[in-house]
Formats: structure tokens, sequence, C-alpha cells
């Protein structure tokens, strides 16, 4: 019983690992994109005037001593509003990435998903200090891999063929 765990992971594995050889290039641009999208934030937020840091920094510090005051959060309403907003990107992606007119659109979106991911990190790292970068590697990252692997899905034409 035990070797059937394992001859199933290998084989999952073996499936992955040949999916992403013979998709190395889709992998590549959609990792390209969003690293542009994601320079292109950096960059946004580094020659921001001095009254658009301010505001982002009086944003952030209220939003933090809000968070410390034990403000009450609904997490069910947070949560409901979360999955109705991906899943209705995760929608509009699978439908614009059907057509081959749409790729160039689901090529925008995951520049503009990457633009937004550096503005935040660097929002944060300039309001809290790089010293607040656990914030940034707890919070953030596992988000990031969830929207890195859906935009992928919805440019490949070939992810269905290696299940």
């Amino acid at each position: 019983m035990r070797n059937l765990g394992r001859k199933r992971e290998n084989k999952l594995k073996d499936i992955l690992i040949t999916h992403v050889k013979r998709n190395l290039r889709e992998y590549s641009i959609v990792l390209l994109l969003f690293l542009i999208g994601l320079i292109f934030g950096i960059i946004f937020i580094n020659n921001s005037s001095q009254n658009q840091v301010e505001d982002i920094t009086g944003y952030l510090n209220e939003f933090v001593n809000s968070l410390k005051a034990n403000a009450q959060i609904d997490k069910g309403v947070l949560l409901k509003d979360c999955l109705i907003s991906n899943f209705l990107l995760v929608l509009a992606l699978w439908f614009v990435g059907s057509t081959v007119i749409g790729i160039p659109i689901v090529y925008g979106i995951i520049i503009y998903r990457g633009f937004c991911l550096g503005y935040t990190i660097s929002s944060i790292i300039a309001t809290l200090g790089i010293g607040k970068r656990n914030i940034i590697c707890n919070n953030i990252n596992p988000i990031t891999k969830h929207y890195f692997y859906s935009m992928y899905i919805s440019i490949s034409s070939k992810w269905y063929k290696t299940i």
C-alpha cells in the first residue's frame, strides 16, 4: 500500500517536470512580463513626489495603527470580497485567454499584477522600513505564487495535454 503512494508521487513529479520542460518558453515569457511589471511598480514608488510618499505613508501607518488597536475586521466579508474579485479575474483571464486575440490582454494583466506587487512591496518598505520584511515574505509571497501559476495557465494552451 505504501509503495502505491510513492508511485503516484513519482508519476505526478514526472508529469510536472515534463510539462515545465515542454513549456519552458511560456513560463519564461510570463516570468519576464511579471518581472517587468514588478520593476515598473518599484520605479513608480521611487520616482513619486514627496506628497505622494507622505500620503502612502499616512495611509499605511493609519492601517497598521488600526490593526494594533484591535480594530474589528470581518473576516467573512473580507474573504467573500477577495474570492469574488479573484473569481472574476480568473473568469476574465480564462475567457480572454481562450482566444488568440485576447493573449495580449492577458499579458497586460500579468504586467499589471506585477506592477501592483512591486508597488505594494516598495510602499511597505518605504513606510515601515526594511526591518519589516517578514510581513512581505510571510503574507505577500504565497499570494504571488498562486497568481503566477493561474496567469500561466490562462495563456498556455498546452497545460491540459500533460494531465
